[in-house]
């Protein structure tokens, strides 16, 4: 389910999602930190994949402390929590229901996690990444040298 389809059924409460995307803004409440995602597909590691389309806004809310100077506005994120209900906001001046991802944990992506716009599928080799190649050299008659390589 992707948050566009969450906010347009307004359903699915106490559901487990992971959703991820570009933060859009992060606040700091008394006792949580609230993070407004623009949500993209996730690749098999959970990464976002930012040169996809869209599939919706949310907020995660992670209980606790999260320093916004580290989540700032356009960094990568992925969350994983329950879904506890839409609250209604607006981008610009248009209305837009947000649901919200409680007791998220939040994964902060860097670019050396491939993590970045314009990369294709939003991002090249993240890892785990297996590569394995096998080789040999020799001439007519068997004698020669072979090897395998197995890359991590």
């Amino acid at each position: 389910m992707t948050p566009a389809q969450v906010g347009a059924t307004r359903g699915h409460t106490g559901e487990l999602e992971r959703w991820g995307g570009t933060l859009v803004e992060a606040v700091n409440l008394a006792d949580r930190t609230e993070l407004t995602v623009i949500g993209y597909p996730l690749n098999r590691c959970g990464v976002p994949r930012l040169g996809q389309a869209p599939i919706g806004r949310f907020i995660a809310v992670a209980s606790g402390y999260l320093e916004t100077a580290d989540y700032r506005p356009g960094h990568a994120v992925t969350a994983t929590g329950l879904i506890t209900g839409i609250r209604e906001g607006q981008v610009g001046a248009a209305p837009y229901p947000l649901p919200l991802l409680s007791n998220a944990r939040v994964r902060l992506w860097s670019t050396a996690d491939g993590a970045g716009p314009g990369s294709g599928d939003g991002f090249g080799r993240v890892h785990p990444w297996i590569s394995i190649g096998i080789g040999g050299s020799g001439g007519w008659y068997g004698a020669g040298a072979g090897g395998i390589g197995v890359q991590f």
